[in-house]
């Protein structure tokens, strides 16, 4: 799939489908990778939509941290 064929897919559309494969044993980047997968995309064309989207890319960020594969960002208490 090229980068035109995803401007026809909608981010939101995306995060419907990652959201039904995240469970407590499937984590947001395990669910990106299965997606990617399922739809034939390359993963570095998702990864591109992925840094469009603030909401993924926060959510994959957490994720990320949390199975420290990044160093964690100092987050003022709420």
């Amino acid at each position: 799939m090229s980068i035109e064929d995803l401007s026809t897919l909608k981010i939101v559309d995306i995060m419907n489908e990652v959201e039904k494969l995240v469970n407590k044993d499937v984590n947001y980047i395990d669910a990106l990778l299965e997606y990617a997968e399922r739809k034939n995309i390359e993963i570095e064309l998702l990864g591109e939509l992925v840094r469009k989207s603030v909401v993924l890319k926060a959510k994959v960020r957490d994720n990320a941290e949390s199975l420290n594969l990044v160093d964690k960002i100092s987050r003022l208490p709420i």
